[in-house]
């Protein structure tokens, strides 16, 4: 499982759907590098795709397991692609849950951000925004105003649940997010990542909630156009967070395409 991000764990997915999805197939859940329960690194000059890479590999070999089928959930996608991509001999088949991997003429994920976020806001939260952004062209910029603005709204469950009531409670037990790796990686994606994951003729599944308003829906769905031997699953009562949303037809999906 190679959890999203950047900066997050896989806490709360292995919460949500890790003990049935541990009866379908051995799953590892495991935190990327100064995340969750991992070790911090002396500093984040660290925190680039090339070692978080080269950390899934050196995780795999010390499992001893020959071949693998990365679990991406959502930045975490583009960690298990780039990984195939680098290791296709070592991949299976590849799995990504809210894949922010665009085509290199899509405006991209960032710049979407404060679009997104625009809609479940109050009014007056709408209001600030826009005159916050106004004059800020900075994709980045615009982004972390956005996510401020989505931090401290009275809406903000909205953006991350299609439904209120599936909303988790607060959990004290659940890692903070380490920002510092966040910052080091957010915007650094590789343009040409979907064409070299395309090059590589993979079963892959992508899983995507229809009220996603973090990545949206038209990136997974047009990147399950690109890839030669892409399955996509559709969650209509879901956003961002498919497997707290819709546990049961999630870990299904995965079941079914791991059982081909």
């Amino acid at each position: 499982m190679v959890h999203g991000g950047p900066g997050e764990s896989s806490y709360s997915v292995e919460r949500s759907v890790g003990d049935a999805l541990a009866r379908v197939a051995p799953v590892v859940f495991y935190d990327q590098r100064g995340c969750g329960r991992s070790e911090q690194p002396d500093g984040a000059a660290t925190y680039t795709m090339g070692q978080l890479v080269a950390d899934l590999e050196e995780l795999r070999t010390a499992l001893g397991v020959e071949r693998i089928v990365p679990w991406g959930r959502s930045y975490g996608c583009l960690l298990a692609a780039e990984y195939a991509v680098a290791y296709s001999n070592h991949v299976e088949r590849l799995i990504l849950h809210a894949p922010p991997i665009a085509d290199p003429l899509h405006p991209g994920v960032w710049a979407m951000r404060p679009g997104a976020v625009d809609p479940v806001l109050t009014a007056d939260e709408r209001v600030a925004l826009r005159a916050q952004l106004d004059g800020v062209t900075e994709p980045i910029e615009r982004t972390v105003a956005a996510l401020g603005a989505i931090a401290q709204s009275a809406n903000a469950a909205r953006f991350f649940y299609h439904d209120p009531s599936n909303i988790p409670p607060d959990d004290e037990n659940a890692p903070p997010a380490n920002l510092e790796m966040a910052m080091a990686l957010v915007g650094t994606e590789r343009a040409g990542l979907i064409d070299d994951l395309a090059a590589l003729d993979m079963p892959t599944l992508i899983l995507a909630g229809l009220w996603d308003r973090h990545v949206g829906f038209d990136i997974p769905r047009d990147l399950a156009t690109r890839l030669p031997q892409a399955t996509l699953e559709i969650f209509h009562h879901s956003a961002h967070s498919i497997d707290e949303e819709e546990p049961t037809a999630y870990v299904e999906a995965i079941r079914k395409f791991l059982a081909r």
